[in-house]
């Protein structure tokens, strides 16, 4: 199915939420995109799924859409789900698997969080003046936003190759990967965005607060960096391929 079907009118609908955003997207049908077509859903992949979760993780105070989803196909009645790891295993699905899922759908949301952290330092860069000149002139500040846009690229690649195939059959090395990149980006940049921004960005009101809190907090989510990294590196040591033929198979 084309991304193209669901991404615009998505973007309008989290655009579009209001306080209480629960009935609009139950009456959206998008809570049940994973669900199997004969139970009343679309019956999405992963891949299908990640340009929606991209989009949902730029937008700081987005409730918790892709949790729900996730959920529903435990249970097709879940709303406002902030963690769909309970749901899916009490419904049955092995907890290693359900744990991979939740991690790659984080890197999704979390590649989506730096997407849009990247566009506003650079906004920000461009027109914030400092001695008579933007601050993106400097060449500090370009440094740190290249390295951003890097990290940020990183990120993206990781958490895409994750989002393959049924989702609960996602390909658990990938997620570690996917969880652990994006881990470890996040922490370059917020600091990056926080450094341009300086004093303003750490104010309750100002979004780079709202995306900076979210990035940590996921990074947290269903195993951080270090998690993963035990999870890959005994995934690693139990097979007797080289390093590149490792890195292929992942």
């Amino acid at each position: 199915m084309s991304d193209d079907l669901f991404l615009d009118p998505w973007r309008r609908l989290l655009d579009g939420l209001g306080a209480d955003p629960w009935p609009e997207l139950a009456g959206s049908g998008f809570l049940d995109l994973l669900r199997p077509e004969a139970e009343g859903g679309a019956g999405l992949d992963l891949a299908g799924l990640f340009p929606l979760a991209f989009e949902a993780g730029r937008r700081p105070r987005a409730p918790h859409v892709l949790p729900t989803i996730l959920a529903r196909l435990a249970d097709p009645q879940a709303l406002d789900c902030p963690d769909a790891g309970p749901v899916l295993v009490a419904g049955g699905s092995d907890p290693a698997i359900v744990r991979a899922l939740c991690a790659a759908v984080d890197a999704a949301l979390m590649a989506g969080a730096m997407d849009a952290l990247q566009a506003m330092t650079l906004d920000y860069a461009s027109t914030r003046r400092q001695f008579g000149r933007e601050i993106s002139k400097f060449q500090a500040i370009q440094h740190q936003i290249a390295v951003m846009a890097e990290e940020v690229m990183a990120a993206r690649m990781a958490a895409e190759t994750a989002m393959t195939g049924p989702p609960l059959a996602v390909p658990l090395q990938a997620a570690a990967v996917a969880k652990m990149r994006c881990g470890e980006a996040a922490l370059v940049c917020a600091g990056v965005a926080h450094a341009v921004h300086g004093a303003i960005g750490v104010s309750a009101e100002h979004d780079l607060h709202h995306l900076t809190g979210g990035l940590h907090r996921l990074r947290l989510s269903h195993g951080g960096e270090a998690y993963w990294a035990r999870r890959l590196g005994a995934w690693a040591l139990s097979r007797p391929d080289d390093a590149a033929t490792l890195a292929r198979s992942l």
